[in-house]
């Protein structure tokens, strides 16, 4: 199976999140650089050998305050907020860590979110340096494995007024970076496991996907996730669609829908079977699936992809053209009449 362009980019982009290196995140709007900068300073429950994000050893119960250096680069005073966040895991395999996830997983036991105190709105002068601290509460009942997510640092801007041709638009510009955070009870080592939730006519970017949902039920990280999926009629060898991804990274306790593309294809009513194969490593899952889909249901998803052109509608067109000869018969007649 050939990589796309899509496939290198979550390769990039699940190897820079696999070293959690910690990395500034631009929204670009009317400014194109970050006003400030951060820092994190790390308590003594670091563990040694993490430098670039909080990587927490801690007992059950306890309270740590997680600090961050904040300093305004510029000579203008700026606004600063700092939210938490559960790690999860997107359509592209990749863990983000500055973001929350529609559904938490339902293996979830703690959210990290939960677990920290957001900050109020800091005022830091222009070039002033403060530091921030937030509270880390670490759940009374002692864990297995990882807790994952981040800490996002953003710039709170003014919602400022923009004039386009046809009308204005009200754009809020932010900056942020994130912090990536992970915590335990102890180091001991967790086993992967994953599982197959659901298989569903789906949609990604208004283009018609089939989307297998994996879910790694377990509180550890899945590494050098690839996954090979094929889909066929049920009951026929033809292989209708396929996709491949390697080098993907799941977080704890997530799923994410794995997206099989149709190429510009129609959705066909009808049974269908997945057969998907996961690989971690050593670890290796396999599911055959079967599905079905509705013609309800693909006719509203063929209508709502971008790149179908719309249908013909055959019997419209025949209706019309048999109303418009059937009223033009009558015409005639009616014309025929007043001229006798």
């Amino acid at each position: 199976m050939k990589k796309t362009a899509l496939g290198i980019l979550r390769q990039v982009c699940s190897f820079c999140l696999l070293l959690l290196v910690f990395f500034p995140i631009v929204t670009h709007g009317e400014e194109t650089a970050l006003n400030f900068h951060v820092t994190p300073e790390f308590p003594e429950s670091q563990v040694a050998g993490s430098n670039s994000y909080f990587d927490l050893n801690l007992a059950a119960g306890k309270t740590e305050k997680l600090a961050l250096k904040v300093q305004n680069t510029s000579s203008k005073p700026i606004q600063i907020q700092i939210t938490a966040h559960t790690a999860y895991t997107n359509v592209h395999g990749v863990v983000e860590y500055g973001k929350d996830a529609l559904e938490p997983d339902s293996s979830l036991s703690y959210s990290l979110d939960q677990l920290i105190d957001a900050s109020d709105v800091i005022e830091l002068a222009g070039n002033e340096t403060k530091t921030i601290s937030v509270p880390l509460h670490m759940p009374k009942e002692s864990f297995e494995g990882f807790l994952a997510g981040g800490l996002r640092i953003s710039e709170v801007k003014e919602e400022q007024e923009t004039t386009s041709t046809d009308e204005g638009v009200a754009i809020k510009n932010e900056f942020a970076y994130i912090v990536g955070v992970v915590v335990t009870n102890s180091r001991d080592s967790v086993q992967p496991d994953l599982d197959l939730l659901d298989v569903f006519a789906d949609q990604l970017n208004y283009r018609n996907v089939i989307s297998a949902r994996i879910q790694n039920y377990t509180p550890t990280f899945v590494n050098r996730l690839a996954v090979e999926a094929t889909v066929q009629r049920v009951g026929e060898e033809d292989i209708l669609y396929q996709a491949s991804e390697e080098m993907m990274q799941m977080a704890p306790n997530s799923n994410f829908n794995f997206p099989i593309s149709l190429n510009g294809d129609r959705f066909q009513s009808g049974e269908y079977l997945l057969t998907l194969k996961a690989t971690s490593g050593e670890d290796e899952w396999e599911w055959k699936r079967t599905f079905k889909i509705e013609a309800d249901e693909a006719r509203a998803l063929n209508h709502r992809d971008v790149t179908i052109a719309p249908e013909t509608n055959w019997w419209l067109i025949s209706g019309i053209v048999l109303l418009a000869f059937l009223l033009g018969i009558v015409l005639y007649r009616m014309i025929q009449k007043r001229q006798t």
